[in-house]
């Protein structure tokens, strides 16, 4: 596996500690500061395969919902017509 050695500042990690904690706090996390540079490198190379398919759920879930609810308003409609009885 490749590894990369980055040289930082004490004042580029002294920021960098005080967002990890934060992201921790946030998360529920115990994340070091390689971690969470890890993760975030991670999650910048899934961006944009990430985005297309949460586009595509969010769709179907679109239109699973408006089916759902063309069918809860037809059978609705049914139920009052049968409600007046006759034909």
């Amino acid at each position: 596996m490749p590894k990369f050695t980055i040289d930082l500042t004490a004042a580029a990690v002294a920021k960098l500690q005080a967002i990890v904690a934060r992201h921790n706090a946030d998360n529920g996390t115990a994340l070091t500061v390689a971690d969470w540079v890890l993760l975030n490198l991670k999650e910048i190379a899934i961006g944009e395969e990430l985005g297309k398919t949460a586009e595509s759920i969010r769709r179907q879930a679109e239109d699973d919902a408006n089916a759902a609810t063309a069918a809860a308003i037809r059978a609705e409609r049914d139920r009052l017509l049968a409600s007046l009885g006759g034909q």
